[in-house]
């Protein structure tokens, strides 16, 4: 795998959401750090991608989820870390495109399995 040099921030919370570890790239913009939290936490939460809520926001109810809390993510780069059948905690990137968070993030949630 070659690299591809994205200034990404990430951060891995436990099931309830909780921050339990967070790293920040050189680099990365500042807005990132939040951000990756908070795609984790969306993750965590609603046991679920957050690429579901970008899905869901192209249909004609789905305007409603960011008000359901102001701290939900409706962007890639958020998912959930299973283990044996388990969800363990949530993994959230910031810092490239939304696609290329979804990416960087699916690979250290795969890494978990």
């Amino acid at each position: 795998m070659r690299p591809r040099n994205w200034k990404l921030a990430i951060a891995v919370v436990d099931p309830a959401g909780e921050l339990v570890y967070f790293y920040r790239m050189d680099g990365t913009q500042n807005a990132s750090n939040q951000i990756a939290i908070n795609k984790a936490r969306t993750s965590a939460r609603f046991r679920r991608p957050t690429q579901v809520f970008v899905d869901l926001m192209q249909t004609p109810t789905g305007a409603y989820v960011p008000t359901l809390d102001p701290t939900i993510a409706v962007s890639p780069g958020g998912f959930p870390l299973v283990v044996g059948g388990r969800i363990v905690g949530a993994i959230g990137c910031s810092g490239a495109m939304g696609t290329q968070d979804g990416v960087a993030c699916q690979a250290g949630a795969n890494a978990v399995r």
